[in-house]
């Protein structure tokens, strides 16, 4: 049986330091049951496009599990530069 598990976001996939600041504001707004924040249009769209947001009829972009696991290896790439 096969599952389907979401591509890997790397660091050449262009998201930017920005980028990963509001995926982290989508996250802690998702993980505390809050509304989404309001999110640049041009941002939303870049994250939407790399699959690590989807539209939400609540107002904003939500986070993706592919957007979960960019965060996760920032973070990792972060601990190792320290």
């Amino acid at each position: 049986m096969v599952t389907s598990q979401p591509a890997p976001v790397h660091a050449d996939s262009n998201l930017t330091l920005t980028d990963l600041d509001w995926l982290r504001r989508l996250r802690a707004a998702s993980d505390a049951g809050r509304q989404p924040p309001r999110v640049p249009a041009e941002i939303a769209a870049k994250l939407c496009a790399f699959g690590c947001a989807t539209p939400s009829e609540r107002g904003g972009p939500v986070i993706t599990e592919r957007g979960r696991g960019a965060l996760l290896e920032q973070d990792m790439r972060d601990a190792e530069e320290r």
